[in-house]
């Protein structure tokens, strides 16, 4: 309730907040990578690691670059079309890609204007 009688705006601050938030965690993935990733990068295993299960996974349309974060453990999508994807590849599931069409806009709008936060 504080928040609510603070000369800023309330949704200013909830941006800030979020704002700093995204930051921080931008902070912490940086020095996670050059911590854990890089070293392993420089000189990768032979065999696969286990996946790092708290790590957000990435996607990727190269093949080289999904088999040397595979190899590290960093959990990985391949986005590619199937006619590219060499028969040696281990593919655990193929998904099918949807689309935000389904997403009711109407619940970040206020008196008909879009508000981005």
């Amino acid at each position: 309730m504080c928040l609510w009688h603070h000369p800023l705006l309330y949704c200013d601050l909830v941006i800030f907040v979020g704002q700093l938030q995204c930051t921080l965690l931008n902070v912490h993935a940086i020095l996670d990578f050059i911590k854990i990733l890089h070293p392993l990068l420089l000189n990768p295993p032979s065999c696969p690691m286990c996946i790092n299960l708290i790590w957000m996974r990435c996607f990727t349309k190269d093949t080289q670059v999904c088999k040397s974060l595979y190899f590290v453990g960093v959990p990985v999508w391949l986005y590619h079309r199937e006619a590219f994807i060499p028969p040696t590849m281990n593919i655990v599931q193929l998904v099918q890609l949807t689309y935000t069409d389904h997403i009711v806009k109407a619940m970040y709008t206020e008196n008909g204007v879009a508000k981005p936060f």
